[in-house]
């Protein structure tokens, strides 16, 4: 499925807030005023709950124009501070960042076959490479011979806690609502949090203004098999060794790109290298992704 067919953007999905205050409150309290601000009702959680259920920490989700809106965002906070003043700057505890593939006309076989391209191809340094089935509520693992992706289930790398998460899946709700057809598209999104974060120098909400968001661009890292005869470069020795070695580990797309974490991993020097040598980068998916980052501008 070409690139060429899809309108690509990007955007914040979601964005973390903590703030401190100066005086004890109760959640509600803060998340009623914010209420009134935003005419919205957002989540928020006390980090540090007392007798009595106040708090003084609050942890604040902020979700579609208030995620993407650095000015109104913190013309937001501005007049909840002036509510519940503010012990030191607000600071970000989350975010996740989001690409999505829209198709120009809106085919939903074509939008089917971007997502499973993006799941096929997405290479992480995650674990527990996983889909979620919402029919058993359970996940679908792929570390087994045979397993193959679906792109109507949401594909995951990486747990909760974990410094960085990705998944990719068809997006057709949005705050669990069904969204117009028109709006149905292939998703591939990453979380940071914690550590991931300061790597980025995202600290402050203020560190989010100007911030260039095509230094993401490594986190959305999309690879291919390279073609057997191509790896074999004239040898047909290698090329039968090439292809025998994959089907053995069922190294193939179909399972995604961790599948070829067992094969063409160790140099000439039995060092490990970091990536197979079976694989190349889908330049095509990299470059749509990195524009798309690069004109995510709050």
């Amino acid at each position: 499925m070409s690139r060429k067919s899809f309108k690509v953007t990007a955007c914040i999905d979601w964005l973390d807030v903590v703030i401190a205050t100066l005086r004890p409150s109760q959640h509600q309290h803060v998340q009623d005023a914010l209420r009134k601000i935003t005419g919205a009702k957002l989540w928020v959680e006390t980090l540090d709950k007392q007798p009595g259920n106040v708090g003084t920490t609050f942890r604040l989700r902020f979700h579609d124009v208030l995620a993407n809106d650095h000015q109104k965002l913190q013309q937001a906070l501005d007049e909840l501070s002036l509510r519940y003043p503010f012990a030191s700057a607000p600071s970000i505890t989350a975010v996740e960042v989001a690409c999505d593939f829209r198709h120009k006309t809106g085919s939903i076989p074509d939008t089917l076959a971007m997502t499973h391209r993006l799941q096929s191809s997405l290479f992480a340094y995650g674990t527990k490479h996983r889909q979620f089935d919402p029919a058993t509520r359970e996940n679908r693992y792929l570390d087994r011979h045979g397993d193959r992706l679906d792109p109507n289930l949401n594909f995951r790398i990486g747990n909760k806690e974990d410094p960085f998460a990705w998944q990719v899946y068809y997006k057709q709700t949005d705050n669990q609502q069904s969204l117009p057809k028109d709006q149905w598209r292939a998703r591939v999104e990453v979380t940071l949090q914690g550590s991931a974060l300061h790597e980025y120098g995202l600290n402050f909400l203020s560190d989010l203004q100007n911030f260039s968001f095509d230094k993401l661009a490594g986190l959305f890292r999309f690879r291919r098999p390279v073609a057997p005869e191509k790896q074999a470069d004239g040898d047909r020795f290698k090329l039968t060794a090439i292809k025998i070695n994959r089907k053995l580990h069922d190294a193939t797309p179909e399972r995604g790109m961790h599948s070829f974490d067992t094969v063409g991993r160790r140099d000439k020097w039995r060092k490990t290298r970091a990536e197979s040598r079976h694989l190349e980068a889908d330049s095509e998916l990299q470059e749509a992704v990195k524009g798309a980052l690069r004109r995510l501008t709050l």
